[in-house]
């Protein structure tokens, strides 16, 4: 039901764009739209002895609120195991909002460089516990989590960037030693 939800917003959202197309406010003058793909690994000792290894793969979509900050829906898929489980799938969904202190696409600038911070809020069925140093993953509906994003964006083409970013997420009210998550990525975004 969430996705459905989360596709319906998704499909309807360039119809605000549409209808703001005379208006001279930044108030969805701008749709962001973006892909991304993280990946953390953590072992103990050798390398094939004791690891983990998760993936993420995201996707959002936003509207400019005014000219430096959008805000709008994401979600990311999860692919996790270690070395005594087999890979189990997982997601996150929830909304976001981007401040950018240096803008890469705007009409009045010729910076093809940006740089951003971004944070929300997010349900999913992602959780781990900590064993030995090792993360063993496990499904846990209904919970939450917060992140927090830096990121640069470079501009490759007109309104397509390449993005990359460190994020951080605080989940569940643990510790972060014991819950927190924290991965690199890299994506692209369009910005229309």
């Amino acid at each position: 039901m969430r996705i459905k939800f989360l596709l319906y917003v998704l499909l309807l959202l360039p119809l605000t764009i549409f209808a703001q197309v005379k208006s001279s406010h930044a108030w969805g003058d701008r749709l962001l739209l973006g892909v991304h793909y993280g990946f953390e690994e953590d072992y103990v000792g050798d390398r094939d002895n004791q690891y983990e290894v998760a993936h993420f793969a995201g996707a959002k979509a936003g509207v400019s609120i005014n000219r430096q900050l959008y805000g709008g829906i994401q979600a990311r898929f999860i692919k996790a195991r270690n070395f005594e489980t087999s890979t189990q799938n997982f997601y996150m969904a929830g909304i976001w909002g981007r401040y950018y202190v240096i803008h890469p696409v705007q009409k009045v600038s010729s910076n093809r460089f940006g740089l951003f911070l971004e944070s929300g809020f997010m349900l999913g069925n992602y959780a781990f516990e900590n064993r030995n140093f090792v993360e063993y993953a496990f499904r846990r509906p209904g919970s939450w989590y917060i992140p927090a994003v830096l990121g640069a964006e470079f501009r490759v083409w007109s309104n397509l960037t390449l993005e990359g970013s460190c994020n951080l997420f605080y989940n569940n009210g643990g510790s972060w030693d014991d819950q927190g998550i924290a991965y690199l990525s890299l994506g692209l975004n369009w910005h229309w």
